[in-house]
Formats: C-alpha cells, structure tokens, sequence
C-alpha cells in the first residue's frame, strides 16, 4: 500500500512538474510564462509528501519538508519581481 501511494505522488508530481515545463516553453509572453512556473510549486509538494511517505520524519524526510516549504514561500515572491521587472522594462 505505500508503495503504491509513493508511485502515485511520484508520476503525479513529476507529470505536472513536466505540464508546467512545456507551458514555460510554449508561451510567447513573459508573463505568461509565470503562470505555468507557478504550477511547478503543487509538483514539488507532491514530491517531497512522496519522500516523507516512503521515508517517514527521518533526516530525509526533514530535507523533503524543508525544501517544499522554501519552494511554497519563495515561489511567489520571485514570481512577483519577476513579473515587476518584466512591466517596469515594458515601460521603459
């Protein structure tokens, strides 16, 4: 049973995380290109919930958390510079 619910938060997180690559790469607008970097953070959750499934709170577990959590609090902030820079140089 875990093996299964590890496999399954693997191919989902890696399907997304392969959807929201193709979307960055198949946009022509620059801000267009953020909404799809944004759906790459529920790619690394499902990741890191897959290793904390399989590992437990071990040492490796930790990492997984803490690595999602980085990735779900920067996420956005780097995504809003972004999009400043990106209307600012429009501007200009």
């Amino acid at each position: 049973m875990r093996d299964a619910t590890v496999t399954v938060l693997l191919v989902a997180g890696t399907a997304l995380a392969l959807f929201a690559g193709l979307g960055v790469l198949l946009m022509r607008e620059p801000l267009d290109r953020l909404h799809y970097a944004g759906a790459a953070v529920p790619a690394v959750l499902l990741v890191a919930a897959a290793v904390v499934v399989r590992d437990s709170f071990s040492l490796i577990g930790g990492r997984a958390i803490a690595i999602a959590v980085l990735a779900l609090i920067s996420s956005p902030v780097l995504t809003h510079a972004t999009a400043r820079i990106i209307h600012q140089r429009g501007r200009e």
